[in-house]
């Protein structure tokens, strides 16, 4: 989704809506604000209502932005754009952090990083294919016009980047889902004292 947007929103506020690449800097520029607000309250959500509920917060938040983004046509503001992007934002941040924490502590303190770096690596694979399969889309749905003339008309343009925009959404039910696969029970236990016989242990 992150990869997706970071592509296509400048492309199309600047080829639909006839902004200047400053412009549509600062709409998506909403997308990277919203991810680090919410990530760093995330921390102190899930301590209090369990990883799981808070990514599953995240996720209905990003299912909402998703929504938001299907309004969006030639007719639509630069306003319009930021605020939906960071409403996704918020979600991503409210999204990734809880399940890189859950996948972390599934494992022993020795697993913990090679589950980190695992969890990297697929989100980096998942950006790559996510490009490739939106950029499969958008030249599907520009058909032989994209082949024809390098001067897409902002009409078609926009029916390309709508298209995105659904292919997005299914990724956000697809993120609900996953989230409401994830087990129960996850909110971290509070740190216990030291007992005698553990600290005898650590001796």
């Amino acid at each position: 989704m992150l990869l997706g947007l970071t592509t296509y929103v400048p492309t199309y506020v600047q080829e639909a809506l006839g902004t200047g690449p400053l412009v549509a800097g600062f709409a998506l520029a909403a997308l990277t604000i919203g991810w680090p607000v919410s990530a760093s309250l995330s921390g102190r959500l899930y301590l209090r209502i369990g990883i799981r509920a808070t990514a599953l917060l995240g996720s209905l938040v990003v299912v909402a932005g998703a929504a938001l983004l299907l309004l969006l046509d030639a007719s639509s503001s630069v306003v319009q754009v930021g605020a939906t992007c960071f409403v996704i934002g918020l979600g991503m941040g409210l999204t990734a952090a809880p399940t890189l924490i859950a996948a972390q502590s599934a494992v022993s303190w020795q697993q913990r990083g090679v589950v980190t770096g695992t969890n990297m690596f697929f989100r980096s694979m998942g950006s790559a294919l996510g490009v490739a399969a939106f950029g499969a889309v958008v030249n599907g749905t520009l058909g032989s016009a994209s082949l024809e003339s390098a001067d897409v008309g902002p009409d078609a343009l926009t029916g390309a980047v709508h298209s995105v925009f659904l292919a997005t959404a299914g990724v956000a039910v697809l993120l609900l889902v996953a989230v409401l696969l994830m087990p129960r029970g996850d909110r971290p236990a509070a740190a216990q004292p030291a007992t005698t016989e553990t600290t005898a242990a650590a001796g």
